[in-house]
């Protein structure tokens, strides 16, 4: 009997499509990767985000990277250093001993290249990748990876959300199922139809995290579809967190766990409050019909073995625009390593088809031209997933709706109480919505003022 890191371990590593083994090295193929490096006996040193766990996916496939590279580039070493976080990697940065590669997502890349940590990769971009190259990263993310005019990270994935429900849940109650012409208006009255406040069945967790609170790149999918913004897309010293079309956004989630009931409420979550259900097994144990949730949670709902049919579609499109989040996971150089041709390298091979015929039997790539193959990739893998609509999770980026989580420049000041006030007004009802915001976004404003003049308005 093989053991659970057996069985990972063959996923991973189970033979490739031919078509795609046989992908040519450039124009979507190895973007950019090149024969050399220095040439040098080296060891690079990754700061990797898996627990390094035995049968953890995540590390399966960085040790499956690292034995494919190796044999590859045998004159240079990989190294991980597990679970990184961005205070693991500023502190060893600080030290002058930092990663000379991170896998990094969220809000990491902008704090540690504003505090000045980081590579530049703007020369190694343009000497050494085609404009068509560069294009087949999805835009959105590419710029977000952009920061005072300077390129400091490429992708590595980058998941999409999108609209998971229960389809028998659906057929029992009459509701038509989800399509992508659907609007709130729809998505409001089929939470209303699904919901049994007195059996606790829901529609919806529109509080989305295991603690009871939507994080704010989730609810900014919700103000970006009513036409707003978290945070001034031409200042990121401001915020908009007071302005009309945000705060009817916030409104409109609100009113969903308030006045209709539709979501479930704080209280209602199955295990309040000591052992709260994540919302993967809320949806999969049929707590609630419907589920925003990211393409990396395809593979293990699988797993859950949900005992219904369920199905995908694009998030419902908000009265000014479609929006879906997307994700900023990317690879990032540190400015002072001594490698930097070989950091490189390795950086051009993460993106390139040996890796992402790995990474892609689980995680959505970060390349237009992948984007068909992940949906063969990861439906071979897990076959469960065999006539799931995984379009929902490609039409975002192929269509230019996919959208990075908005951060004010000084995040790490603002975020705490970002999040406090959204939990007390909109979560917990325990403050009027527009009020409370229209006083954070001044404190917001007053805080990052006194942080950049506090750097000398750097």
């Amino acid at each position: 009997m093989q053991t659970k890191r057996q069985m990972v371990r063959a996923a991973v590593l189970g033979a490739l499509p031919a078509a795609i083994v046989a992908c040519g090295p450039t124009g979507g193929g190895d973007g950019g990767v090149k024969a050399g490096g220095s040439g040098k006996q080296v060891t690079l040193r990754i700061g990797a985000r898996p627990n390094g766990n035995a049968g953890d996916p995540g590390t399966e496939e960085f040790l499956a990277g690292k034995k494919l590279f190796e044999a590859r580039y045998p004159r240079i070493t990989l190294e991980y250093v597990w679970a990184m976080t961005d205070e693991k990697f500023l502190a060893a940065a600080s030290a002058g001993d930092g990663f000379d590669i991170q896998d990094l997502c969220c809000a990491q890349l902008p704090v540690e290249a504003r505090a000045g940590v980081l590579m530049k990769l703007d020369p190694l971009i343009k000497k050494n990748l085609k404009d068509s190259d560069v294009k087949d990263w999805i835009e959105w993310q590419y710029k977000y990876f952009n920061i005072d005019g300077a390129q400091y990270g490429i992708g590595k994935y980058m998941g999409v959300t999108a609209l998971y429900y229960n389809k028998d849940w659906f057929q029992q109650k009459g509701v038509p199922f989800p399509t992508e012409n659907w609007t709130w208006n729809e998505y409001r009255d089929a939470m209303l139809r699904l919901t049994d406040v007195p059996g606790r069945k829901f529609g919806i967790n529109l509080l989305a995290g295991t603690g009871g609170t939507m994080a704010g790149d989730r609810r900014q999918a919700k103000v970006h579809q009513n036409g707003g913004n978290m945070v001034d897309p031409k200042n990121d010293l401001k915020s908009t967190l007071d302005h009309p079309k945000t705060i009817e956004a916030l409104e409109w989630i609100h009113a969903r766990i308030w006045k209709d009931h539709s979501s479930i409420q704080q209280a209602e979550l199955p295990g309040w409050p000591d052992t709260v259900l994540n919302t993967r097994q809320q949806f999969a144990q049929g707590h609630v019909a419907m589920w925003e949730e990211g393409s990396w949670a395809l593979a293990p709902l699988t797993q859950e073995k949900p005992s219904f049919q369920w199905d995908l579609v694009t998030l419902p499109k908000g009265p000014v625009q479609r929006d879906v989040l997307a994700t900023t996971d990317g690879w990032a150089m540190w400015s002072g390593t001594k490698s930097v041709e070989d950091a490189w390298l390795l950086m051009s091979w993460f993106n390139g088809d040996e890796w992402y015929g790995v990474q892609s039997k689980r995680l959505q790539p970060a390349r237009l031209s992948w984007l068909p193959k992940w949906q063969t990739l990861i439906q071979e893998a897990y076959p469960d997933l065999k006539g799931k609509n995984l379009k929902a999770f490609t039409m975002g980026p192929e269509q230019g709706f996919a959208r990075p989580w908005e951060l004010h420049r000084y995040h790490a000041a603002t975020s705490a109480m970002i999040d406090t006030a959204f939990l007390e007004s909109v979560i917990r009802n325990q403050k009027p919505v527009k009020d409370t915001h229209v006083d954070l976004a001044r404190q917001v404003n007053e805080i990052q003022a006194k942080e950049h003049a506090s750097r000398g308005g750097k």
